[in-house]
């Protein structure tokens, strides 16, 4: 065992071009802090090629690399997070989705800031601090507090998705919140929806946890554009049967078509967090 203080979660799906520019970034924050770094790929079209990059990329052994035949994210998710704490016991663990990348200090910046205000008070209600992110461009609500020029915490008046939760694109937390508090990730018979990935979020509300963003002048993640997995507007990304996913009226992702009750939600939510999704 390597034991390590923080650890990174890095799953992959296809998007060569994208994890060029992300995944040398962490990997390279990593060795700095004398951290650990898990890799996890399951990719479809253009296997070999991304699979060949990794395999180069990893050479030094810089990080835990499993290549694996196709798996829904939440399993994968799963999977790296109880292995990471089998091979690194870390004290911290951050999950990352693949368009992301870590700027030169972001690991010493958010382990700082996990270990001083983990639990304590937050001033948006009978809130404690649970989920911590450094990504300021995927949030659930516009409205803000400011804790002091680095950091905000959602507003009390914010939708609770938003006073608890935090997009997945990036999320860390001491490893015992992860385990006793967020329960890992929900998996479902979908690759991605938002029905499966939502709860975490709300245990995190309904225990009594909120959470936290780095809003510093500093930038210390970066993100690039993409189209994630969960779009299916593509016939390049339907992979699944997306008329069954469809069919499921708990299940939600870009290009599904909305009944009229649902059509009228989606424009409230998106009146209350400012989204434009439609």
């Amino acid at each position: 065992m390597k034991k390590t203080k923080f650890l990174t979660i890095f799953p992959s799906f296809e998007n060569l071009s994208v994890v060029k520019q992300t995944l040398p970034s962490i990997i390279e924050e990593t060795k700095e802090n004398d951290a650990r770094l898990i890799v996890h790929d399951s990719s479809v079209n253009n296997r070999e090629e991304k699979w060949n990059y990794l395999k180069e990329l990893n050479e030094n052994d810089d990080f835990f690399l499993i290549l694996s035949s196709n798996m829904s994210m939440a399993h994968a998710r799963n999977m790296c997070l109880q292995l990471g704490q089998e091979l690194y016991a870390p004290e911290y663990i951050c999950m990352v989705e693949d368009d992301h990348g870590f700027n030169k200090g972001l690991i010493s910046k958010i382990t700082h800031i996990m270990k001083k205000y983990y639990g304590e008070k937050s001033p948006n209600g009978e809130f404690q601090y649970g989920l911590f992110s450094a990504c300021t461009k995927h949030l659930h609500t516009t409205e803000f507090l400011k804790i002091n020029e680095d950091l905000l915490c959602p507003a009390k008046k914010a939708i609770p998705m938003a006073i608890g939760g935090v997009n997945s694109c990036f999320r860390c937390a001491p490893t015992s919140h992860w385990n006793n508090v967020l329960k890992g990730y929900d998996t479902d018979e979908y690759l991605i929806s938002t029905y499966q990935t939502k709860h975490l979020n709300f245990r995190n509300y309904n225990k009594g946890f909120t959470t936290l963003t780095i809003d510093s002048d500093r930038e210390y993640a970066f993100s690039i554009e993409n189209e994630g997995r969960g779009s299916t507007d593509t016939s390049s990304k339907n992979i699944w049967d997306d008329n069954y996913t469809a069919s499921d009226e708990r299940s939600d992702f870009l290009g599904k078509e909305k009944t009229k009750d649902e059509s009228i939600l989606r424009r409230v939510v998106n009146k209350v967090t400012g989204s434009n999704k439609k």
